[in-house]
């Protein structure tokens, strides 16, 4: 999904963007839980200097995509596999000692476990793979509503 931003302000190695809230918002799986912080009416959004070929001015607008991905997809890796984890682990504990306190150890490892395998994919995979992407900077001069995120022609 392309989305049009205006660029709020650079600090240091950081571009600094805002739009408001688009009406293909209203449409998207991550209606109300999107990583865009702002309010209702706003959303911002960092991304750093070395993605653009052209660093733009404050006050230009940038087009950005944003990945599609499927957000049941997500949440079960963020719960479904870390509760099968901690539940399979419970169980085999359980039936080879029959020691309830050990099961339950069992479980708890077996969550950290799932839990440091999630960190550790979304740091090398998840964060290069669902990176918003610059598509381009476009002239002040243009006529755009960024009410609909869309472009006037």
């Amino acid at each position: 999904m392309r989305e049009i931003f205006i660029v709020n302000s650079i600090e240091g190695e950081k571009v600094k963007l805002m739009s408001t809230r688009s009406s293909s918002c209203e449409s998207c799986s991550l209606n109300g839980a999107c990583n865009l912080t702002g309010s209702n009416s706003e959303r911002l959004m960092t991304i750093e200097k070395k993605e653009f070929r052209k660093i733009p001015d404050i006050g230009d607008y940038v087009v950005i995509e944003i990945p599609d991905f499927s957000i049941s997809k997500i949440s079960f890796i963020i719960y479904g596999f870390p509760l099968t984890l901690f539940i399979a682990l419970l169980l085999i504990t359980y039936t080879l000692t029959k020691n309830d306190t050990q099961a339950f150890v069992a479980g708890i490892v077996g969550l950290a476990i799932a839990y440091g395998i999630i960190a550790y994919v979304d740091r090398t995979v998840f964060k290069k793979k669902y990176k918003p992407a610059v598509v381009e900077v476009l002239p002040k001069s243009k006529n755009f509503d960024l009410k609909l995120g869309i472009i006037n022609n």
